[in-house]
């Protein structure tokens, strides 16, 4: 191979990569021959004290296209205030672990709300030291508000809106009285499951609940509990069982279901889809679903939904995809600081039936 078509780097050579510094607004002027405002003021749109003509408009914008210019983005926001970006904020990275459904749905939600409205999304899942140093990062300019699906408790969203950080919170409701959020009727929801349950003839119904901070799951088990209480049965604390995330450890719950029949719980209501998933492919090897045991999930995701489960999985349905893009619509809305008619927003919650619940046999 002749030296001028060789790759190859002698040991201890350093090479480095020239970049190039791009095409400027000063490029252009020069080659228009008007002054670098003036570019600015046509190529950013902007209204001008001063008159232009339109060949001077029709000038620069031939001379931008023929050298190749592109905005930068971030000096762009600066001028304007404004980045059209706005942060999705995680409870972690670990979030992402298993493929959820609910996940799944709910990006989908939130990226194709966003490009309706020509916004782009920037993912924050760097893990930080504290609080003060996630508002930091989350204000630092990059993007004009922060879509936040932490747990109710997290002192993250009350820190961000002491800062006037435009910030919606999403799937949570956050336990600051004036934060703006968007959710899923959850009481209501562990209610209808609940009550399903009890008109198959069930008696006997455990909850898997998930993380004790998560709102969700608190209210999820008080309309668990609410619609007991309405049929006059008392809840079993033993029969409350937590399993935060579908790869989690189910220890507690095979060890509840082997204990004898009449001890144990006919059904289970899961506070999301992927664990109720996760508890008929591990419940039946040795019991019946639905015939031993019935599975009510929460969630209503196509991922657990016709054909990701057998016996397909009956759930309460929450409509994942609205709630997230009602979640953007809020968030550019307090951006904006435009007027909505409610900054506080609950959904509706319906039934699903399909296969996982059965009439109890012997009630």
């Amino acid at each position: 191979m002749s030296d001028s078509h060789s790759f190859a780097i002698k040991t201890g050579e350093r090479r480095s990569v020239k970049r190039s510094r791009g095409v400027t607004l000063s490029d252009i002027a020069a080659r228009v021959g008007v002054s670098k405002v003036t570019v600015s003021y046509v190529l950013n749109e902007k209204r001008s004290h001063i008159r232009i003509s339109d060949e001077t408009r029709r000038r620069v914008q031939e001379v931008a296209n023929e050298l190749g210019y592109y905005p930068n983005a971030l000096a762009r926001g600066l001028t304007r205030q404004q980045m059209d970006t706005f942060t999705l904020v995680m409870q972690s990275p670990s979030v992402f672990r298993g493929g959820s459904g609910f996940i799944n749905a709910m990006m989908l939600g939130v990226v194709e709300a966003a490009n309706a409205i020509d916004y782009d999304v920037m993912l924050h899942t760097k893990t930080l030291p504290d609080v003060a140093t996630e508002v930091r990062s989350l204000t630092d300019g990059r993007a004009d508000g922060s879509l936040v699906l932490r747990d109710g408790d997290d002192p993250l969203l009350p820190a961000l809106m002491e800062r006037g950080h435009p910030c919606v919170s999403i799937f949570s409701r956050p336990e600051v009285p004036s934060a703006w959020y968007v959710d899923c009727d959850n009481v209501l929801g562990g209610q209808q499951a609940t009550e399903y349950l009890l008109s198959l003839g069930h008696r006997r119904i455990g909850y898997i609940g998930g993380s004790p901070h998560s709102s969700s799951v608190q209210e999820r088990r008080q309309g668990y509990q609410k619609a007991l209480q309405t049929a006059g049965i008392a809840s079993v604390p033993e029969w409350d069982i937590q399993i935060n995330f579908a790869g989690a450890n189910f220890a507690p719950l095979l060890e509840l279901m082997e204990q004898p029949a009449a001890q144990r719980p006919t059904a289970f209501f899961a506070w999301s889809d992927d664990v109720a998933a996760q508890t008929i492919r591990l419940l039946r090897d040795r019991w019946r679903v639905p015939n031993d045991v019935s599975i009510i999930g929460f969630d209503g995701t196509e991922a657990v939904g016709e054909q990701g489960c057998f016996p397909r999985l009956t759930s309460i349905r929450q409509p994942i995809q609205e709630i997230a893009a009602h979640g953007v619509a809020l968030l550019v809305a307090q951006i904006r600081e435009e007027v909505v008619s409610s900054s506080q927003v609950l959904f509706a919650p319906s039934l699903v039936i399909r296969d996982s619940c059965a009439v109890l046999p012997n009630p």
